[in-house]
């Protein structure tokens, strides 16, 4: 390169700057700026989005303990000495294997019997007793008291002007996602004149209100732990024990009903509902017998009609003056 060339090129390098580039840098702070707002949009939602889910678990949990706390200081057992429910089936001493517990089908006699009642059921009875009669004097709209062993089953009976009322309300009238166990409000207010005593309650994922009756029916040996079981229903007159005369899972809602225009009618409602027993259990029932019929969500997505229904047969009569 000649020497007078090779002058010009350096000069022309010293003397360049960042004023000789050529740009709108106005145009491209403006063309970021779209992109950094979606960006700080997006980051925000995600904050509000999670500290959302933080509030609802954290709400959740304390409506539970709160709802635990509350129907705990309501049973019995909050102030005396009774024994709140039966003991639990014991596990087997050698587990099942699958094709084993398949077989069996829920019936499992590796598991400990505990059938028939004794002087600690006396007592608790006693105790249950006085206790649902305690606390109707506060809660008005109390119907009952229902406790199942083998179970968490162990709650007050709302009944109120129309059913779905006491479904979305505590006992106090609060509303609730929990709701409350209640009674069909077709129901007569004097329980003995009931031919299907109808009670709901939700299925609960933290495993509270009916939630137990679905694990109950889901369970390896619900079999034989139906045969110990007793759905026992406290009121005024005293103590209504039932036994397990059928389970099943349902939809189409015809264990609801509570009014029958014959014997004939009723005799065949029966016998229907025994056709869909899905357990190993059989007890005796004729066109006089009274039924109690607890009700619970199935919780399948793909069905929200169905139902877990387990209906216990009449047995025993306890009067209030022998508890």
């Amino acid at each position: 390169m000649p020497e007078n060339n090779r002058n010009r090129f350096e000069e022309s390098v010293s003397a360049f700057s960042h004023l000789d580039i050529k740009g709108d840098s106005d145009g491209d702070k403006r063309a970021l700026l779209p992109s950094l707002i979606i960006r700080c949009v997006m980051i925000a939602l995600c904050i509000a989005l999670f500290g959302y889910a933080v509030f609802m678990i954290a709400s959740s949990a304390l409506e539970t303990d709160e709802a635990n706390e509350f129907y705990d200081n309501l049973r019995p057992d909050a102030s005396s000495s009774a024994i709140k429910h039966s003991p639990s089936l014991l596990e087997p001493a050698s587990m099942l294997t699958l094709k084993d517990a398949l077989d069996a089908n829920g019936g499992n006699d590796v598991y400990s019997d505990m059938l028939g009642d004794s002087a600690d059921d006396a007592q608790r009875r006693r105790s249950y007793y006085r206790n649902y009669i305690s606390k109707t004097a506060k809660y008005p709209d109390m119907y009952a008291w229902i406790y199942v062993n083998f179970t968490e089953v162990d709650y007050p009976v709302m009944k109120g002007p129309f059913t779905n009322y006491y479904m979305t309300h505590t006992i106090d009238g609060a509303e609730s996602s929990y709701g409350s166990i209640t009674a069909d409000s077709n129901l007569s207010d004097n329980y003995a004149a009931n031919m299907n005593g109808v009670i709901y309650g939700h299925c609960m994922k933290n495993g509270t209100m009916f939630r137990s009756l679905k694990t109950f029916m889901e369970s390896a040996n619900r079999n034989t732990k139906a045969r110990a079981m007793n759905i026992e229903i406290y009121t005024e007159e005293g103590l209504y024990i039932y036994k397990v005369l059928s389970g099943y899972r349902n939809d189409d809602n015809h264990y609801a009903q509570t009014v029958f225009g014959s014997t004939a009618e009723y005799k065949a409602f029966l016998d229907k509902i025994v056709s869909r027993n899905e357990l190993s259990i059989t007890n005796s029932y004729n066109e006089n017998s009274r039924i109690v019929t607890l009700i619970t969500c199935a919780n399948v997505t793909s069905n929200d009609d169905e139902r877990y229904v387990l209906h216990g047969v009449l047995t025993a009569f306890i009067p209030k003056e022998q508890l």
